[in-house]
């Protein structure tokens, strides 16, 4: 923890502050918050594979002008959502690292020469071993979009939309030798409605997780507790994870087809022995019974569930 005894906020103190994440919005909402909040953010490491222009030689080198894209749309076709991560490190003059293997003995020297306070994660895709969580005097922490110990693993939000539930939540926890498996620093709780996309579900819970950070960094009482016992952890989804089943509820099904769209793929459900297609949920009436298993009306088709029944938009 962080053992600062003024009134101040902790991040003041100016701990170095070492960064992994992703390009995404799970990590580019922390990292903004902490840029504005006067965190003092040392370095950013990405995986090399999110770097394409950068041909980076053995496992990664600094990036100490990163290059600013820029968007082909007029400003106002730009949605509200922070930075990229390299516009970000450039404007605050932060180095970029890529890496490819961040346990090799080449890196872990990069880090150790970085010489950070506290190492923060959000949403990085490589694991962690010891001699990496060993270097930072304030230890590893990391970000994870589901209310541990449920929902382990790299794609927590689309295993809460396939489980069916609706209340989830944010937390950070210390990173050690296993996958999410850390003790818990600060935590909080999240309903999704129904209907949310993917994309708005990890700004709401980015935006949430972006909060606790700085709730931990200010805490000079921060004690972490260890995660209750059970859970349960699922690796990344593959196409056949995408079926629906009619024993579900169609609340469920409405849900999860919204909720995972981004993803791109299309879902399967079984009709008395015939398998359709399905594209997008329209819409879902929770407690409907019809006369057939699957109706079909122009574009649009309506299937049972149990109970109440989903109308969506077949794959063409």
């Amino acid at each position: 923890m962080m053992n600062m005894t003024h009134s101040k906020p902790s991040y003041v103190s100016q701990a170095r502050v070492l960064y992994f994440g992703m390009t995404g919005i799970l990590s580019r909402t922390p990292l903004a918050r902490l840029l504005t909040e006067g965190v003092n953010v040392v370095g950013i490491v990405l995986p090399m594979s999110a770097l394409p222009p950068y041909l980076l030689e053995d496992d990664g080198r600094p990036c100490t002008n990163p290059t600013v894209p820029q968007s082909s749309q007029p400003d106002s076709a730009i949605p509200l959502t922070p930075p990229d991560v390299l516009q970000m490190a450039a404007q605050y003059r932060i180095p970029v690292t890529a890496v490819r293997q961040i346990n090799h003995p080449q890196f872990i020297q990069q880090v150790a020469q970085i010489n950070p306070d506290l190492i923060l994660v959000s949403c990085f895709p490589y694991k962690f071993h010891g001699n990496l969580l060993d270097l930072p005097r304030c230890g590893c922490w990391n970000l994870h979009p589901s209310l541990l110990p449920h929902f382990r693993g790299p794609a927590p939000l689309f295993w809460t939309f396939w489980a069916g539930q609706n209340d989830t939540g944010v937390t950070l926890h210390r990173m050690d030798a296993g996958l999410d498996t850390g003790d818990i620093l600060k935590q909080a709780a999240f309903h999704l409605p129904d209907g949310v996309s993917g994309p708005t579900a990890e700004r709401q819970l980015a935006e949430l997780g972006s909060q606790l950070i700085l709730q931990a960094l200010a805490d000079d009482d921060l004690t972490p507790r260890p995660q209750p016992g059970g859970g349960s952890y699922y690796s990344l989804p593959q196409s056949d994870d995408f079926r629906l089943d009619t024993s579900w509820a169609a609340r469920r099904a409405f849900n999860f087809m919204r909720g995972t769209a981004v993803w791109g793929q299309p879902y399967a459900v079984e009709i008395g022995g015939e398998k359709i297609w399905l594209d997008t949920a329209v819409s879902c009436q929770p407690d409907q019974t019809q006369n057939e298993l699957a109706i079909r009306d122009g574009r649009t088709v309506s299937i049972q569930f149990n109970p109440g029944t989903l109308t969506a938009l077949p794959l063409t």
